[in-house]
């Protein structure tokens, strides 16, 4: 949750949230140089542990994006709709959501009968890259052009959802 006053934000969530940031882009450095160093990152398990380290740092932002809303008595179908736009239509912050549950929930996905909820998750990733192969870790790249993958990369697109958020009237 956060407090404003005039036009400065005290986000203490926000806060949280770029400290693990801070950790988890410094376990991708070191990540990347453990891939860079390998004959075969793939089969030592490397572009496993990115997938990994992906799918946590979303699952962080689904904290703070529930962490925000919630309090503020915005729907959460209202607050998905929000911030920013990725380049192929949806929100960052609905494709963060779909990361999230879909790196929480696929394991126990049936692939030959999914349903609703998992087909709307597949569309939204799919509008940013396939959801076979390191999805996460895919996402977080393409979400972070052209800087690279980087969490640190999101605070903008978050704070910018947090001020759309913000300007809207409820109730």
């Amino acid at each position: 949750m956060y407090i404003k006053c005039e036009d400065v934000f005290c986000d203490s969530d926000l806060a949280f949230l770029r400290d693990l940031f801070g950790l988890l882009d410094a376990r991708f450095d070191d990540l990347q140089l453990r891939i860079d160093g390998s004959p075969d990152p793939d089969s030592m398990g490397l572009f496993d542990e990115g997938e990994y380290l992906s799918g946590m740092g979303f699952v962080a932002c689904q904290r703070y994006l529930a962490s925000t809303y919630g309090p503020h008595g915005v729907s959460k179908d209202i607050a998905m709709r929000l911030g920013p736009k990725h380049a192929g239509g949806e929100p960052v912050v609905r494709i963060i959501n779909a990361a999230a549950n879909y790196w929480k929930h696929v394991d126990e996905w049936d692939q030959q009968t999914l349903g609703a909820r998992q087909k709307d998750t597949i569309r939204i990733i799919e509008t940013v890259t396939d959801w076979e192969d390191y999805t996460c870790s895919n996402l977080l790249a393409y979400l972070t052009l052209p800087t690279g993958p980087r969490f640190e990369g999101l605070v903008p697109m978050l704070e910018a959802w947090r001020c759309e958020l913000d300007s809207i009237s409820v109730g």
